[in-house]
């Protein structure tokens, strides 16, 4: 079993330990990508976030590498008020449709299958708070 760590020396390999300013970099996507079974089509290429997505069969998944553990942090906090199911790793995430969709990709890159309940969903409770303004 493959799990995708952090790019950086081994220690004990002779090479030095990174500084607090050269973090290890983060899994590539097409590393990611390889372990789901499929390309990247990347759509953000910035030095603190890359996205990407990609499918296999009737599962599609998108994922996102980060420069830093509190870049991760917050791009999950955003996303969290939208809802969705997550595969978390050291500084990557990939999303998809299910906790039973991630579940096979967890066994392949490691990781924590984390959930959030959408805006407005019927897991919070109520109404949607769209209803009454025009939406359907």
């Amino acid at each position: 079993m493959r799990r995708l760590r952090g790019r950086g020396a081994a220690p004990g390999d002779g090479a030095a330990a990174p500084s607090a300013s050269q973090a290890p970099r983060p899994a590539p996507l097409a590393e990611i990508a390889g372990a789901l079974g499929c390309t990247p089509e990347v759509t953000v290429d910035a030095e603190e976030l890359r996205e990407g997505a990609c499918g296999t069969g009737p599962t599609a998944y998108r994922m996102a590498t980060f420069g830093t553990e509190e870049g991760r942090s917050a791009w999950l906090a955003e996303a969290r008020a939208y809802g969705g199911t997550y595969l978390v790793g050291p500084r990557w995430v990939v999303t998809a449709g299910s906790a039973e969709a991630l579940a096979p990709v967890r066994d392949r890159l490691g990781g924590a299958i984390e959930s959030a309940p959408g805006h407005g969903s019927p897991a919070t409770g109520g109404p949607s708070p769209h209803e009454g303004h025009g939406a359907p």
